[in-house]
């Protein structure tokens, strides 16, 4: 029995463990599928921390926002000598306080809490919240007669706010 052909598998000698007629590290697979029984050390793919940042960011926006609109829709129900009444343009869209107040305050209200939840980490936050920064956009462009520099960095920021969430989170081992 010196003959590694007439060996069992398993018993003792320099070809223990294999096959008959199986040397070390030829033909043998593993589990994972490597023909030598080696398998290289799995790379933990580490995420992008872009994504996540401007995630932060957009949820810092979002409960900043919302704040911003419930103040402004209290002020604007509360009295309407607060804000200066433009002259009439013959602009389309015409807001009164009363409603614009309503919108602001219930939008606000409704984007704190959204913003909140992105920082919880809730996923369908992200959608909702983008979803929301939408009607933001809508609301401040309708807004651009009555104030045109306010409303356009605002749709700037409702802009950050979409892509921010609806950016892909991708990992290092996808790219």
């Amino acid at each position: 029995m010196s003959n590694p052909q007439e060996r069992q598998a398993g018993t003792s000698g320099p070809t223990m463990g294999y096959e008959k007629g199986q040397a070390r590290g030829q033909g043998y697979e593993t589990e994972r599928g490597t023909e030598r029984g080696y398998a290289p050390p799995v790379q933990r793919a580490e995420p992008r921390m872009g994504p996540f940042v401007g995630t932060a960011l957009a949820g810092t926006l979002m409960v900043l926002a919302g704040l911003w609109g419930v103040i402004v829709g209290l002020v604007a129900l509360s009295s309407s000598h607060v804000f200066i009444v433009a002259p009439s343009t013959g602009y389309t869209y015409y807001w009164t306080y009363h409603g614009w107040g309503w919108v602001q305050l219930i939008l606000g209200i409704v984007l704190f809490a959204a913003g909140v939840c992105v920082f919880l980490g809730m996923g369908w936050a992200r959608y909702v919240g983008a979803g929301l920064a939408v009607l933001s956009a809508i609301a401040h462009f309708m807004l651009i007669p009555y104030t045109p520099i306010w409303s356009i960095i605002m749709i700037f920021l409702d802009a950050f706010i979409i892509w921010a969430l609806l950016t892909p989170r991708r990992t290092t081992a996808e790219m």
